[in-house]
């Protein structure tokens, strides 16, 4: 098992994950064709982009209808290319961080495959990362919630995972992460919370001494694991971009599995 004390680089970082590393280099090939600096002549979409990019709550309708006018059938392509571009960037920083090493190439060096097809090359990096076992489900579901609250995506919110809840989280654990520096949150969960908030909101310059509290308190398969959840939770910017991501649930919140394989089942009854 590798320690930090063999972490030289981000590719020593990278390969703790092959397969979700390499799902993500998929992704970006896929999404490599796509134009997008040419739509940003359009001010009106290139705020809508920065809009997007720093804070994708705080879109609104009327932005999301302009992107639509601006784009029309490329909307979709579009958004999905630039959480990509996004998405590597944070990667990069997050490796960077942790490795004390400034990446060449963010993640991967990768060429653009036009075989490739952008929304199932994400679908299945999503996939991948899902069946990562390194950490323990309530550390997994606290932050996937607190990417879904500052994402704002209603669907997220609004769902339980049911494995998390068996191994002691409750209705308790997920309110004190909206303010975990002043909960009584286990300090590991303290430290995987830092983390997110820096790959969502600072993802070129963490807060001081927070890689030395993820050296001890994670193993490096364990951070690795931590980062690549941040992002694969972030998706959820492409729903709410698109005003598609409304909770299925009108009361209440809604129950699944996150299964080994990577898949998840939905609508299960509430643990007891």
């Amino acid at each position: 098992m590798e320690g930090w004390g063999d972490i030289d680089s981000a590719e020593d970082l990278t390969a703790l994950a092959p397969e979700a590393t390499a799902a993500f280099a998929r992704v970006l090939a896929a999404t490599a064709p796509v134009d997008l600096e040419g739509p940003l002549a359009d001010p009106g979409l290139r705020r809508w982009r920065d809009q997007f990019v720093g804070d994708v709550a705080s879109l609104d309708d009327d932005q999301r209808a302009s992107a639509a006018a601006a784009l029309g059938d490329d909307l979709f392509t579009h958004v999905v290319a630039t959480w990509a571009s996004d998405m590597h960037r944070r990667l990069g920083g997050a490796w960077a961080q942790l490795s004390g090493a400034v990446p060449a190439a963010g993640v991967v060096e990768t060429g653009a495959d036009p075989t490739l097809a952008a929304w199932p090359a994400v679908d299945e990096f999503l996939l991948v990362v899902s069946r990562l076992d390194q950490l323990d489900p309530v550390t997994t579901e606290v932050v996937r919630l607190r990417g879904a609250r500052a994402n704002n995506c209603r669907l997220c919110r609004s769902r339980r995972e049911v494995h998390a809840i068996e191994a002691g989280a409750d209705e308790t654990t997920f309110d004190a992460i909206d303010r975990y520096e002043t909960s009584d949150l286990d300090e590991r969960l303290k430290v995987a919370l830092r983390v997110t908030d820096a790959v969502l909101w600072t993802p070129a310059s963490w807060p001081e001494g927070l890689v030395a509290e993820v050296q001890g308190a994670f193993t490096p398969a364990e951070a690795v694991e931590l980062v690549y959840d941040i992002v694969r939770n972030a998706a959820n910017r492409i729903a709410v971009a698109l005003g598609a991501d409304a909770a299925q649930l009108t009361d209440g919140v809604e129950y699944f599995a996150l299964e080994s394989d990577g898949s998840l089942t939905y609508g299960l009854p509430a643990p007891t």
